[in-house]
Order: C-alpha cells, then structure tokens, then sequence
C-alpha cells in the first residue's frame, strides 16, 4: 500500500510589458515516496499550449512559451501509467483555473490569438513535450493583452 503525500503549491509570477508568467511548484512536505516502477530525475511537468503553437497530430513539440507552466516536482514511473498519473495531477491543479481562463491566456501570451484552444502537454522522465490532446473545450480570443468574446461567425 502506498503513503499518501501533502503537498503545498507556490506561485511564482513575474510581469513583463504585456506577458505575465504564471508558474506552479509543488513543494513536497513528506519525504519521497518509494517507486515499484522505473522513474527518472525529470519530473512530471504540465504546460498549456494555444492550438496555434503546434500542429496537431505532429510529433513536433510545440513552438514558444506555455501559456501556464507547473511543475509538479514529483517523479513518476516512466511508462504509460506513469504518463496518466502525470496527466491526472496536471488537470487536478489546473482545473479550478478554467473560470478565470481567458483572464489568464489574454495576460499570458505575447500575441493576439483567434479562435484558439488550450491544450494540455506533459513532460515525464524527459524533457520532451507529450500531447494529451485534452483541450479547454473552448476558444479563446485575445487582442492586446485583453480577452474578447470570439464571434460565433467568423
């Protein structure tokens, strides 16, 4: 049977002109848990990505900045199991930032954006961008910083 962990999330924030950086650590407040699978030092890392900054289906990474970067500090076994682990803790963090979510892209990205969906990417045990091809399931609009309500005609 395995141990449960608490955990606390810190926020570190900076600002630039138009970009404000959002990035989670989680701090483990226990001492590691102890693997029955493979891990590796690279931790599990979640990063949102706008529809326009990959090519959907490519095995390209996607190009430019994650809109929200955490990371989660916690190495996972390096295996499809580990992978959904990782998947499952990214959208348990993440989650209750969605009401907010325009806010939040809008001061996020450096550009303006049409119609564009969040995408959900991980890194476990490298440092390699995996699709999960979960999405926000809802369009953003940004000019200059600021969102806007998109059109449901173009």
């Amino acid at each position: 049977m395995l141990a449960v962990e608490t955990c606390q999330i810190h926020w570190i924030c900076t600002t630039t002109s138009r970009k404000t950086t959002i990035q989670f650590f989680q701090v483990n407040t226990l001492p590691p848990l102890i693997k029955r699978y493979p891990t590796s030092s690279f931790p599990c890392v979640c990063g949102v990505f706008l529809s326009g900054q990959f090519v959907k289906g490519s095995p390209e990474p996607p190009k430019g900045n994650a809109v929200v970067l955490h990371e989660l500090m916690e190495n996972l076994p390096c295996n499809a199991f580990g992978n959904k682990q990782c998947t499952n803790k990214c959208l348990d963090s993440i989650v209750k930032y969605l009401p907010n979510s325009p806010a939040l892209v809008c001061g996020s990205i450096d550009r303006d954006c049409y119609k564009e969906r969040a995408y959900l990417f991980i890194k476990n045990c490298s440092d390699t961008w995996v699709n999960t091809n979960m999405s926000a399931g809802r369009e953003y609009c940004c000019k200059e910083g600021i969102s806007y309500k998109c059109p449901l005609i173009q």
